[in-house]
């Protein structure tokens, strides 16, 4: 039988088998959807073909195969962990398995070896001891950076990003450590080990191939293949607006174009980047631009519920003395049981009776992520972390308070020294009273593990500042960490749990149960103590959304609620709830708007420059709004997006508008002006 008849063949067996299939995923539907079917088609038998097509070239070239692998071998090994990695990403972000995610992954195991090929040509070429070492050095740095990424992918479903560079420091490495299983920490050991043994270098032949030669052949086929994998994503991206037209598969298939950029990335040179380049865009005084708003823009950001000039907050008598604020570390707003069946009842009962009874949010969002960046949305209601600029040159939550004569009180249950914030946040945030892991030795408190004190001894501590300063007025926020990834902490034995709660494959769960009980622990002490009067309001929230990997992507199941930016838990708790009873329970709202919400309710002016508005007062459109990484996150009742703020061409007029609004306030920020 001839090539052409084979090939022929092929293809009218794959057509027939893919056909079937698609036909048997739509099967039902009225009317039947003919476009998405004939997409799937072409789609997945493109995809058939280019498989085969790869396969073919390996049988004819079958005779050289063994030599490569041998001449190549570490290269090998690293294509084979890429193509491993690049599985998984695929899993876990439930990516569709057509031609361009094919591509993606056949342009990904190129990008990811190509240094190291190239190495191992020169190794070839001038086969010496030095040219050895440095051929070792990249194999083990681009196979360690491949490990080490993916683990960092199972925990965030993104690679490592900078930010991950500038909260590295001993603290976080003992956190992080302290929190690892043992099997684990020996897996990743067994791993480097073998990884090790695997690096194998045969000795080069006399007859070497044309060196000049391969490195153009190299140099043209990686770019050919990334130019067709771009190319094909556009065409596809343009099949799916013109010849689908949804909506939602639009918005799906801008999200898959974002995955599959990821698979074809090489985590190696991305690795190097973002540890020694600060590669957001936006978030730092060296990418500050000013930016005015248009009137047209001003007329989108109406339909977006978002008014400018911003909408004056009313103005009240002070409703509360006390505020205390308890921030939990990475606390989901679906790992309580009252938002979501895969959460056992028994793992936090008492977090929901507080959502029955007590004044909360359904739909309240992240505003930025990690810590230090949603910390800042909560205190200084703006969604980007300017970082680069002197604190005390804005306002923020704690110096509003204070001017106003209250006490400002955070405490921290990791090391002061823990990305220098002990100088940072007093400045950055303008607390007068800081206080941290140190401090709560010096006051005898003992069993601080993993990244600093547990929940019971935080509570403690916050109720005892609670009954010295029984006559003070002040806002006292507690930072907690019990819940922080990869694997929250319990203080309860097996036998201390219940059925259910202690058998749950999750960690997670048995984490929130933990959670659940100091809190209700909290709140009974409280009421005994006589810390829970009608002039005091308790808050508990989050300082952001875990991020979404590992067992997160098991427990939130909701694709929406599982990004970057998530929803979190947000419950007011206080014997007078009339003040709050404005509060629309269903309203979309993010971490920016609870300082103006908090100022409001103490009566005192909201600062000019804050972002956030006033959950108590009316809106027409409530919104959430979110940024990570160069990218802002909306979300309201009419509509959900995100926003990659730093495209030379914006999709739409919404994201063009949104962009030009976050900037223009960062920039506004940044040179001080109202």
């Amino acid at each position: 039988m001839g090539l052409k008849t084979t090939y022929l063949l092929f293809v009218l067996v794959a057509g027939a088998v893919e056909g079937y299939l698609a036909y048997s995923g739509f099967a039902g539907m009225d009317p039947f959807p003919y476009e998405e079917f004939y997409f799937k088609l072409i789609d997945h038998l493109l995809r058939d073909c280019l498989l085969g097509a790869v396969a073919w070239v390996g049988w004819f070239r079958r005779n050289r195969v063994p030599d490569r692998v041998r001449r190549y071998f570490p290269v090998v090994v690293v294509g084979v962990l890429y193509v491993a990695v690049a599985c998984f990403m695929v899993h876990q972000l439930s990516l569709d398995k057509g031609l361009q995610t094919t591509l993606s992954i056949l342009a990904g195991i190129n990008n990811n070896i190509l240094l190291l090929l190239v190495t191992a040509m020169c190794y070839h070429k001038w086969p010496n001891m030095l040219m050895k070492f440095i051929y070792f050095v990249m194999y083990m740095f681009t196979a360690l950076t491949l490990i080490f990424d993916a683990f960092y992918f199972w925990q965030t479903s993104m690679h490592v990003e900078s930010v991950l560079f500038q909260n590295l420091n001993i603290y976080a490495v003992k956190g992080i450590f302290a929190t690892m299983d043992n099997k684990l920490i020996a897996a990743i050991i067994g791993a480097v080990a073998i990884i090790l043994l695997l690096f194998r270098v045969s000795k080069p032949g006399r007859r070497k191939p044309n060196f000049a030669w391969s490195l153009l052949c190299v140099a043209m086929f990686s770019i050919g293949l990334n130019l067709t994998d771009r190319v094909l994503g556009a065409l596809g991206m343009y099949g799916v607006e013109n010849l689908i037209g949804m909506y939602v598969e639009i918005e799906n298939e801008k999200t898959r174009m974002t995955y599959r950029n990821m698979l074809s990335v090489p985590i190696n040179v991305n690795f190097l980047s973002k540890a020694l380049f600060d590669t957001d865009k936006l978030a730092g005084a060296q990418h500050v631009e000013m930016r005015e708003l248009t009137e047209k823009d001003k007329t989108v950001l109406a339909k977006l519920g978002i008014p400018e000039p911003k909408a004056a907050v009313e103005k009240t008598a002070p409703q509360y003395d006390k505020i205390v604020m308890l921030v939990l570390e990475s606390m989901h707003r679906d790992y309580i049981n009252y938002y979501n069946e895969n959460i056992p009842e028994k793992a936090t009962p008492f977090l929901n009776s507080l959502v029955i009874r007590y004044p909360h949010l359904n739909r309240y969002y992240s505003s930025a992520v990690p810590t230090t960046q949603g910390l800042n949305a909560t205190f200084r209601s703006h969604v980007i972390m300017d970082k680069d600029v002197p604190g005390k040159l804005n306002p923020s939550l704690f110096r509003s308070v204070q001017e106003q004569g209250m006490r400002g009180i955070f405490m921290n249950a990791s090391s002061q020294y823990y990305a220098n914030e002990l100088r940072e946040y007093p400045d950055q945030f303008g607390m007068k009273e800081y206080y941290a892991k140190e401090y709560l030795e010096t006051q005898g408190y003992t069993g601080a593990s993993g990244w600093g004190f547990h929940n019971d001894v935080m509570y403690e501590e916050t109720l005892r500042m609670l009954e010295r300063g029984k006559g003070d007025r002040m806002l006292l926020v507690t930072k907690t960490l019990d819940m922080h990834q990869p694997y929250p902490y319990t203080g309860y034995s097996w036998s201390e749990m219940p059925e259910g709660v202690r058998d749950n494959p999750n960690a997670t769960v048995r984490g929130v149960y933990w959670v659940d009980k100091t809190l209700e622990h909290f709140f009974k002490e409280a009421e005994k103590r006589g810390l829970m009067d009608e002039r005091t309001l308790f808050i508990i929230t989050s300082d952001h959304n875990p991020h979404s990997g590992g067992e997160y992507t098991k427990l939130v199941t909701k694709a929406n609620d599982k990004l970057s930016i998530a929803p979190i838990p947000l419950i007011f708790v206080s014997k007078n709830l009339r003040p709050l009873d404005g509060l629309r329970t269903n309203q979309y709202a993010s971490q920016i708007d609870l300082a103006p919400t908090l100022l409001h309710l103490l009566g005192i002016d909201v600062p000019e420059k804050f972002m956030g508005r006033n959950l108590l007062q009316y809106t027409a459109k409530p919104y959430a709004l979110g940024y990570f990484g160069g990218k802002a996150f909306y979300w309201s009742a009419e509509r959900h997006f995100v926003d990659q703020m730093d495209k030379p061409v914006p999709d739409s007029e919404y994201e063009d508008a949104l962009s030009n609004y976050i900037i223009h306030y960062y920039g506004l920020w940044h040179q001080g002006k109202e």
